[in-house]
Order: structure tokens, then sequence, then C-alpha cells
């Protein structure tokens, strides 16, 4: 009996949660998400404000609709890794890692959303009304639905991006370096804006999160990826 309690207690906490073909899935689900939003990104209009962001809708109809259709399908490979991230710090910080999680779906469900009124503005732009197309991303008369969207879409991101690069930096899975990249992110895109840039920063951050999924890599069990 005492020589099970000893291996029990002796026995590692830091074990991987991805293990064989599911390393490679995990890796992908990372990457992908991430990919696509660059893409959708570097497609679309850097215009400031909405009347000049329909001017180049109108100019770049299919080029736009490519940006629509890849940033829409970046949200479920989005959660995914979000996932991802959640199993590779949820023994460390469970309550951190669950945390980001629910705010980091709220998230989603609000960009799903935005995108949504996106794709309306960009169908009444396809129609020629463009100015319909400018009121409907102004947004101006809302209602509640408003504000709901706003703490969903930007409460959920900032809360859930930050609180995960805490449970990140905490947990041995992840390399250090990866939550600095999340906090990178966090500023380029929700503080100074620069869709293009904090959307790299981000595919790199997940590249380097990838790579450690893949190789089983741990700070606390150097020979993890054997």
């Amino acid at each position: 009996m005492s020589t099970v309690i000893v291996e029990h207690r002796t026995r590692p906490t830091t074990s991987h949660p991805f293990t064989g073909g599911a390393r490679w899935a995990a890796a992908a689900l990372l990457v992908t998400g991430a990919l696509l939003q660059v893409i959708e990104f570097v497609l679309e209009s850097s215009a400031s404000g909405n009347a000049a962001r329909v001017a180049y809708w109108a100019e770049h109809l299919t080029r736009v609709g490519v940006s629509e259709s890849v940033g829409l399908l970046a949200v479920p490979f989005l959660i995914g890794g979000f996932a991802v991230s959640v199993a590779l710090t949820r023994r460390r910080s469970p309550r951190l890692a669950w945390t980001a999680a629910c705010a980091l779906t709220c998230a989603m469900v609000g960009l799903a959303a935005v995108h949504g009124a996106e794709m309306i503005a960009y169908g009444l732009v396809r129609t020629g009304n463009t100015a319909a197309a400018i009121g409907a991303l102004d947004g101006a008369d809302m209602g509640l639905p408003g504000p709901v969207l706003l703490i969903l879409f930007m409460g959920g991101a900032v809360l859930g991006t930050l609180t995960l690069a805490v449970a990140q930096w905490r947990s041995p899975l992840v390399p250090r370096v990866v939550p600095l990249f999340v906090v990178a992110f966090a500023i380029l895109d929700f503080a100074v804006g620069w869709g293009v840039v904090s959307h790299s920063v981000a595919l790199v951050g997940n590249a380097i999160l990838a790579w450690a999924v893949v190789t089983g890599y741990s700070r606390t069990a150097p020979n993890a990826a054997e």
C-alpha cells in the first residue's frame, strides 16, 4: 500500500494533454484560425471611417467578399484554438483557464454577430445602396442589442485575452514567450487598432505554441517529447 501511495504522489502532474495524432490536430487549430484572420485583415480596407470603407468595398467586391468569408470561417477554428490553450493551462490554473474560455467564447459569439452585420452591409453595397451600407456599419440606433453586443465582443475579448495570457504564463506546457505575444496582440489590436500587425503577431505566437504542442514541450519535463 505504501508503494502505491509513493508512486501516486510522485506521478508527474504536467503530462501533456495531447499525444499522437491529436498533437497535430491541436497545432492545426492554433495556426489555422490565426492565419485566416491575417488573410481577412490583409484583404480588408485600412481606410479610416465607414464611408471610406464602403467606398473601398464598392471598388473591390470580390476581394472584400473573400475577406468576409475567411473572417467568418476563422471563428470555429479560433474557438478550437482556445480549447487547446485551455487544455494546456487548466491543470496549473483551472480558474483562470475556464474564465478565459467563457470570456473568449462570448467574444466569438460577438465576433460572429459583427460579421453578420458586416455581411448585411456588404450585401447592400453589392446592390448599390451605399448609404444604407454606411448606416448599417455605423449602427447608430441599435437599441439594447448594441450594448449587449459590445459587452460580449469587446468585454469578452479583453477579459479573455488577458486572463489567457496569465494562465499561459503559469503553465509549464506553454513557452514563456507565448503569453508575451498574446499581450502584444491585445495592445496592438484593442488599443492601437493595427489589425494586420496585431493578427500577424497573434499568428507568430500561435505558431510557437503549435510547435510546443507538437514537440510535447514542458519546462518541468525536458524529455516529454520523447
